[in-house]
């Protein structure tokens, strides 16, 4: 379980630290916000054949193991281990100023605005999984999803997670890690669309970095994904 408490914040931090945090990009920020080793291994065994199965067929009942709720001290609380892991980084960081900037990026509600225009729902896993990747992929290949595509790999992604396999899996997470990794993949997928949305434009940087973050949501290459 040491995996699911390791916080990589490398995205925020280059964000932050470069004091004009849209302005800046850097290209070695190649891990997602929070998602470690374990998180990405459970990922990619959630999203296992997603992409060969998602045709139309219904998805399974609702699981306990897919179902999550969040809640602003959720959201809260998440930011305030962003804060003091850059804290730890550099204890002269204007902790009024990093604060304001996560409270003021909304990045939970632009995630939950897009699942929300995309059909999908914020209190099941596979939704917000299909949300992030949806996502990604737009801003990948700067084009809209279509929505029964995004659907469809949604219904594919929680037949998977209702296999006994994954299901046990996911829950022998306690609320707290599952929350974690949640959050942070949904932070992460906010936070790059706002940096490349302020920017005006893609660069190479920007898309490796969509690239990694597909990955280690357990989409092996998001450049052969369809979802137009």
């Amino acid at each position: 379980m040491k995996h699911y408490k390791k916080f990589s914040f490398l995205v925020l931090f280059i964000a932050l630290c470069s004091l004009n945090i849209f302005a800046q990009y850097d290209a070695s920020a190649t891990l997602s916000l929070g998602m470690g080793h374990g998180y990405t291994a459970l990922s990619q065994s959630v999203m296992s054949n997603a992409f060969n199965n998602s045709n139309s067929k219904a998805p399974a009942k609702s699981i306990n193991a897919d179902y999550i709720y969040l809640g602003f001290s959720d959201y809260r609380g998440f930011e305030d281990k962003i804060l003091n892991s850059l804290l730890t980084q550099n204890k002269n960081s204007d902790k009024g100023k990093i604060r304001s900037f996560l409270s003021g990026t909304r990045t939970m509600y632009h995630f939950m605005m897009r699942s929300r225009d995309l059909g999908l729902k914020d209190t099941y896993i596979s939704d917000i999984i299909a949300t992030g990747i949806a996502w990604n992929w737009e801003m990948y290949h700067e084009s809209k999803a279509n929505k029964q595509k995004v659907l469809n790999l949604r219904n594919a992604i929680r037949n998977n997670m209702a296999k006994d396999g994954i299901k046990n899996q996911i829950s022998k997470l306690s609320a707290e890690d599952k929350r974690s990794w949640i959050l942070s993949f949904m932070y992460n997928n906010s936070m790059l669309a706002q940096i490349i949305k302020q920017s005006g434009k893609l660069s190479a940087a920007q898309k490796q970095q969509l690239i990694t973050t597909a990955q280690q949501a357990g989409v092996p290459n998001i450049g052969s994904v369809s979802l137009k």
